[in-house]
């Protein structure tokens, strides 16, 4: 004898009943993935997953930040190396005004003319490593891997050069310019070596960068793998349950609508 002339309890109904409650739970769980694009979206989905989504994200995040502080160092040092090129051109530039004073077809005159502007020249080499080079590049500085590194040295001006006074002169006998232009080479291959060891420094920051980067696409390629929801497999399973559920549906107005029957022996 079948459950349905057992008014009391309808268990047929309360099976169907449950059956639709679980069908509606999993198309809950498969709209959430469909909309967040995600496997697991909180804890309760899958505790052990969860945990080792949320340290992948902890581990790219932690790469982007490197890659940040690395990028922000590389700019700051490409400002001072290109601040140490301009020197290097004003030197150059001086070196060969000191030549053309050096030459005998100057004029006392001509030459006076010369050490004037080199004299404005040897003013903006100080306003260039004074207020556009950063001290730090000589006492010590720290970006990512690369800690308390410095050029030699202490930041240099017109007068650490060698460039001023009696050190620079371009008028008179040509035993001054012998030591005038010896000054400034040996100007040139101070800034010169400056430029070399921060352009090292850059290099080996874009190394740096790149190998976090890969690590980080590893990382993201790894969290993909483990997280993501096939969007297309999603699809199809959500339309299987939605049948599903029309079915469970139907099953519960007619669990629900059986006991009825038992009407018909009681003559109503």
């Amino acid at each position: 004898m079948s459950d349905i002339f057992k008014i009391a309890t309808n268990v047929p109904a309360l099976n169907t009943l449950f059956v639709l409650q679980n069908i509606n739970n999993q198309i809950e769980e498969a709209q959430a993935r469909i909309a967040t694009g995600k496997v697991v979206s909180k804890a309760s989905d899958d505790p052990a997953t969860f945990l080792t989504t949320r340290l992948f994200e902890s581990s790219i995040n932690s790469y982007v930040a490197q890659q940040v502080e690395i990028d922000r160092g590389i700019d700051w040092l490409e400002k001072n190396n290109a601040r140490l090129d301009q020197v290097a051109d004003i030197i150059i530039e001086i070196q060969n005004l000191t030549n053309t004073a050096d030459s005998g077809s100057v004029s006392s005159a001509e030459q006076q003319a010369i050490a004037r502007e080199i004299s404005l020249l040897v003013e903006q080499i100080d306003t260039i490593l004074l207020s556009g080079v950063s001290a730090e590049i000589f006492s010590g500085f720290s970006i990512a891997s690369l800690e308390n590194v410095s050029v030699t040295g202490s930041l240099p001006s017109a007068s650490s050069l060698s460039l001023n006074g009696t050190n620079l002169i371009v008028t008179g006998a040509s035993g001054d310019f012998t030591t005038s232009l010896t000054n400034i080479s040996n100007a040139l291959n101070t800034i010169l070596n400056a430029e070399e060891t921060v352009g090292a420094y850059i290099k080996r920051l874009e190394f740096e960068y790149d190998d976090q980067r890969v690590a980080e696409i590893a990382d993201r390629a790894s969290l993909s793998t483990i997280a993501d929801a096939d969007l297309a497999e999603e699809q199809v399973n959500l339309t299987s349950l939605q049948i599903l559920q029309q079915a469970a549906l139907v099953g519960l107005i007619q669990a629900n609508s059986a006991p009825s029957a038992v009407l018909t022996l009681i003559g109503t």
